[in-house]
């Protein structure tokens, strides 16, 4: 007999070698007790035992010495439950049950009430029988991928075979839904598989029905499991009325290197009735490549991809949210990247392409490439001591791209035209410069930029006669024509800024103790810049050119604008004065707190900036628009506003076609002219965190107190401790602050314009908001309203409940072109994945 508080271990040596091959190791909490006239030992409490790999824990052990048999239960605590039940692993393999008897010789054993995970399912058994260390046989069985001891629902199993990691066989199987048994839903035998490794096999297609295409089977193929790095999935789409689809998906990852994934949707869209005036058929692809080079396969050099082709309207027919339908731009590039450790060179290749579904615009850069050298200074010595010398301030970089860039239409993608209008070129660019300080707000920056373009081809304008032969009438017309040539133009462009950028405080300080302002402080950032640029004759002039136009007025051109790459300064010499004003306001005020001196900061105009400028070498109207935007905070930074006027100082000709040479003022008494004036307001609400409070105690508001997992229906009923749940409920005051996390999101924009005559005028509201109920219950909805139309436009609702083993889910679109709705409940776990119900309208109905 031993203390309840000592431990005791016992090595048994009495087997024979022959019988068992290894020894058997028993400890007990509690006591051990042999009999050596039955050749049993009996272990109480906490009783352990090991043989090699397989390890016992139970309340209760009993092992017989002669027969190598165990058997193991729980035992009744004062209240009745029965607790310390066994627990058996051998090796990666582990379950909890009732009662278990075991041989470790012939490894077969009988075992009451199981319960064990098997992959992502968990496993029930009233009665199981252990064949061999690869087999168990069970009978009344439950598999469910609720984590549970009592869960919310399973499949009854008849009987079945259990090989552990490897899959479930099973007889007649139904569904037993909160303990509710539907037999109609049932399965003559099943086939769970536990296996982890990836197996090819074959996909089950979902089926449903669509009003504009009838009975459908979707996402039905075949998967193939190539190797452990790499899989396949092919996949097809059929629908009654004639549509079909196909798509494949390929993926390759290779650990600590990349991970690529490839996919081809290619679909042939029918509606209405072949031979009828309304029969519509459209052939639409998608193709789409993602490549991730991981960070530690190369620290120098990067392959990455993310490539997005589509016909103009496959979004539309085959978008699977509202993101993706109402998108109109895509874009794609793949690109490499390389740099050289310890030196300043960069190097980069890219292949990009953009897309806009409304236009039908497809512009592609095939390719774009790129070469560069990081800012050095070459008088500048690392070894120097002492200020540094205003020639050791000198930079010099390079940067140089060689680009063939291709615009054309949707319908001609891919097609021999689309290169028709294709435009390539090489350009480099030196840029030499420096900066000096000085009188503390001045600062003057000279710099001069080499730039070097190679074009391939060049264009001559000219003006034609034309003279009609029955009427001798003269027209004359402009001709274009285009050479093929090969030229490299180049030039010098020196430039010198000056830049003068004080900062002004103004404090205003109240000296009445008790207002509730103590203090407000302007800060007025102006800042004068003066750019200029000289002359550059002939290096630049040589690239111009001049025609006559059609009413014999002289035109100036500029020889390779079809060339991808342009030259920077246009000829004669330029120069600029730029002016801004930047204000900042901001507020101190006392706070009502029992600190002395609390105060706290309010800024009444994080940036108010005005600004204009003016061209020295202009002919005429020297003045640009006059700019003025803002931003600033409300109401404790809830809501954003940003702003934005445009002024023109100079007036409108006598028909208002066009702005001439003559102040606003001298016309009609006006500083300015109005031309456009937006304001953006945005209004972030959402709960705040209420911990600490005395509101709610210990748990939510859906799962009173925290007892129990929230079950299905939503009743907070925990098995086994309804007693608990309703002592704590008794203890519950009348009021209880119930803590939802809540969001709500407005944006309001207000758009007018009026360079001219006429005026344009947008608003458009947009609102998004979620609300949790519950940490269960979740619901979104967003919306917009588009004052112009009139009318609401882009709505969705969104209800989300979590299930704990299951979920549910209601997306609706009540208006628009869109309009849908979907409701689902269905099993969390992929292993269970048909386990759903499923009812639906397909927006696709309302095309």
């Amino acid at each position: 007999m031993q203390s309840s508080d000592t431990a005791l271990q016992v090595v048994d040596t009495t087997a024979s070698s022959s019988v068992i091959d290894q020894q058997v190791t028993y400890t007990a909490e509690d006591s051990i007790i042999m009999k050596r006239q039955e050749n049993k030992v009996y272990l109480y409490k906490d009783a352990f035992i090991t043989y090699g790999e397989i390890e016992l824990k139970a309340a209760y052990i009993e092992y017989n010495q002669k027969t190598n048999e165990v058997y193991a239960a729980g035992v009744e605590d004062s209240t009745g439950t029965l607790v310390g039940t066994p627990i058996f692993k051998d090796g990666s393999e582990e379950f909890e049950a009732k009662t278990l008897q075991y041989n470790f010789k012939t490894k077969k054993g009988y075992i009451e009430d199981i319960y064990t995970q098997e992959s992502d399912g968990y496993l029930h058994s009233a009665l199981t029988k252990k064949v061999d260390d690869e087999t168990f046989n069970m009978e009344d069985g439950k598999y469910t991928t609720c984590d549970q001891k009592h869960p919310h629902y399973y499949l009854a199993l008849s009987k079945g075979k259990i090989l552990p990691g490897d899959k479930i066989i099973s007889g007649y199987s139904y569904l037993v839904l909160e303990d509710l048994p539907l037999k109609v839903l049932f399965i003559p035998f099943g086939f769970f598989p536990m296996e982890k490794t990836k197996k090819s096999g074959i996909l089950f297609p979902k089926y449903g029905e669509e009003r504009n295409y009838g009975f459908k089977l979707e996402e039905g193929g075949y998967y193939f499991a190539i190797n452990d790095n790499m899989d396949l999935q092919l996949t097809g789409d059929i629908y009654s009325k004639g549509t079909w689809g196909v798509n494949s998906i390929y993926r390759f990852k290779k650990r600590y290197k990349f991970e690529s994934n490839l996919s081809f949707d290619y679909r042939v869209d029918k509606r209405g009735d072949e031979g009828f005036p309304d029969y519509e058929e459209r052939k639409v692809f998608q193709f789409r490549w993602s490549h991730r080079q991981d960070a530690k396969a190369n620290p120098t050099s990067s392959f990455n991809a993310n490539v997005n082709l589509s016909s103009t309207s496959y979004d539309q027919l085959n978008g699977r949210n509202m993101n993706q339908r109402v998108n109109n731009q895509k874009s794609s590039s793949i690109s490499y990247k390389k740099n050289w450790a310890g030196t300043p060179f960069r190097f980069s290749a890219d292949l990009r392409h953009s897309q806009n579904s409304q236009s039908e615009k497809v512009d592609f850069t095939l390719p774009s490439v790129n070469f560069s050298m990081d800012r050095q200074y070459p008088f500048r010595n690392e070894n120097r001591t002492g200020e540094m010398a205003w020639y050791e301030n000198i930079q010099v970089s390079y940067t140089s791209k060689l680009e063939n860039k291709i615009s054309t239409t949707d319908s001609l993608m891919f097609k021999p035209d689309m290169f028709d209008d294709m435009r390539y070129g090489f350009q480099h660019n030196i840029p030499i410069n420096t900066n000096f300080k000085f009188l503390r707000f001045f600062n003057l920056a000279p710099q001069a930029d080499y730039t070097g373009v190679v074009y391939p081809s060049r264009i001559n304008k000219y003006r034609e006669t034309l003279i009609d032969e029955e009427t001798g009438e003269t027209t004359y017309n402009v001709v274009t024509d285009t050479m093929q040539q090969l030229t490299y133009a180049h030039m010098i462009s020196p430039t010198l800024s000056l830049t003068f950028n004080p900062k002004v405080y103004f404090t205003y300080q109240l000296l009445n103790p008790n207002a509730k302002v103590e203090a407000v402080r302007h800060v007025m950032s102006p800042t004068v810049s003066f750019s200029f640029r000289p002359d550059l004759g002939n290096m630049v002039d040589k690239y111009y050119d001049t025609y006559l136009d059609s009413e014999g007025k002289e035109q100036e051109y500029y020889i390779f604008q079809n060339g991808a790459y342009r030259l920077p300064s246009a000829p004669g010499k330029s120069g600029n004065i730029r002016f801004s004003l930047n204000n900042n306001i901001e507020m101190k005020v006392r706070t009502p707190k029992d600190t002395a001196n609390a105060t706290k900061k309010i800024k009444l105009m994080e940036s108010l900036n005005l600004s204009t400028s003016y061209d020295i070498y202009a002919d005429s109207m020297n003045w640009s628009t006059i700019s003025m935007t803002g931003r600033t905070k409300l109401f404790e930074n809830k809501v954003n506003l940003n702003f934005g006027f445009r002024f023109d100082p100079y007036a409108l000709s006598a028909d208002k076609a066009s702005v001439v040479d003559k102040w606003e003022w001298s016309e009609t008494g006006k500083l300015a002219r109005l031309t456009s004036f937006s304001v953006n307001l945005n209004m972030n609400l959402n709960s705040k965190s209420k911990e600490g409070s005395g509101g709610q105690r210990g748990g939510n508001a859906n799962n009173i107190g925290g007892f129990g997992h929230d079950n299905m229906f939503g009743d907070g009923r925990d098995e086994g401790s309804q007693e608990a749940f309703d002592e704590y409920v008794n203890t519950l005051p009348g009021y209880v602050d119930f803590n939802v996390p809540w969001n709500v999101n407005l944006q309001y924009q207000f758009n007018y314009s009026k360079p001219r005559v006429s005026s344009t005028l947008r608003q458009t509201l947009r609102a998004s908001g979620s609300v949790s109920l519950t940490p269960n219950w979740k619901v979104s909805v967003s919306s917009s309203y588009d004052f112009e139309e009139n009318k609401l436009a882009a709505t969705t609702v969104n209800i989300h409940r979590n299930l704990h083993c299951w979920e549910m889910a209601f997306n609706w679109v009540p208006i628009g072109n869109y309009q849908s709705y979907n409701f689902r409940i269905n099993v969390k776990s992929a292993i269970l994945r048909d386990l759903k119900y499923n009812k639906q309208k397909s927006w696709r109905d309302n095309l």
